[in-house]
């Protein structure tokens, strides 16, 4: 299938973190996205899982309400967000699973050491990027990867968050690049 995510509104700038996800992970793998918007980074994800014939669960989790700095778009305003979602994922919705959730109750839906890849792209303020980074990180299996967007100059607050987690936790960056931090963890 032709990639069609440049048809969706949204933000999205690691196709080769999604793309090198894809190819490094077997059938039976399971990746889940924390925060989705409109579904272009998630549509990406579904075509590249798509044609690699493998078996990987893609599961996005989202309230699909917005968080503060989206508040005042129409999407929002109307309660409209979600059924958006679904309309520009349509041509691939076998792949994806939505779970429609707040981050920190979804993930309470998966046991430790269970996922290959989780990526974090919800609330940008430190202490919502920090609750995400510690309640998913134990739910991420050994050589799985533990990743997010948005690690650049602009958002202070997710920066110095990721940095403290690295900091407290005695790990290193193994991604930096297209604008994503991720983290692979040891057994």
């Amino acid at each position: 299938m032709e990639h069609f995510y440049s048809k969706i509104d949204g933000w999205f700038t690691f196709p080769n973190l999604y793309k090198e996800m894809v190819k490094r992970h077997s059938s039976g793998a399971h990746f889940v996205e924390i925060g989705s918007w409109h579904g272009r980074s998630s549509s990406y994800m579904a075509v590249e899982i798509l044609n690699s014939q493998k078996d990987i669960k893609f599961d996005c989790v989202d309230t699909w309400e917005g968080s503060l700095e989206h508040s005042l778009r129409d999407e929002i305003i109307t309660g409209t967000l979600y059924d958006l979602f679904l309309k520009n994922i349509e041509s691939v919705s076998h792949i994806i699973n939505p779970i429609r959730m707040r981050s920190l109750e979804a993930v309470n839906l998966y046991s430790d050491n269970s996922l290959d890849f989780v990526f974090i792209d919800a609330s940008h303020d430190y202490k919502n990027v920090m609750d995400d980074i510690r309640a998913w990180y134990p739910k991420v299996k050994a050589g799985g990867v533990l990743a997010g967007h948005d690690y650049t100059d602009g958002w202070v607050d997710l920066v110095r968050a990721v940095d403290d987690f690295l900091f407290e936790n005695k790990l290193v960056l193994d991604i930096n690049s297209e604008d994503c931090w991720g983290i692979i963890k040891g057994s």
